[in-house]
């Protein structure tokens, strides 16, 4: 269970605009938790760095599409 007052890393698969996630981030902080970070595995490149960096969350992925070759 997620208490308030813990500090939660979200973590997905694959970001694309950051939309699940951001929903993810919106229900922890709802539960009076604080994320710390969001780390993704794929940065599909469309986004969702700037959406969290814009609302002052670290964000950090593993790979992108560029490194994929995409």
């Amino acid at each position: 269970p997620i208490l308030a007052g813990d500090r939660v890393v979200i973590v997905e698969d694959v970001s694309t605009t950051g939309g699940s996630a951001l929903k993810a981030v919106e229900a922890v902080e709802g539960m009076g938790a604080r994320v710390a970070r969001i780390v993704t595995v794929l940065d599909r490149l469309s986004g969702a760095r700037e959406l969290f960096e814009e609302k002052g969350y670290r964000f950090d992925s593993l790979v992108t599409i560029k490194d994929l070759g995409l």
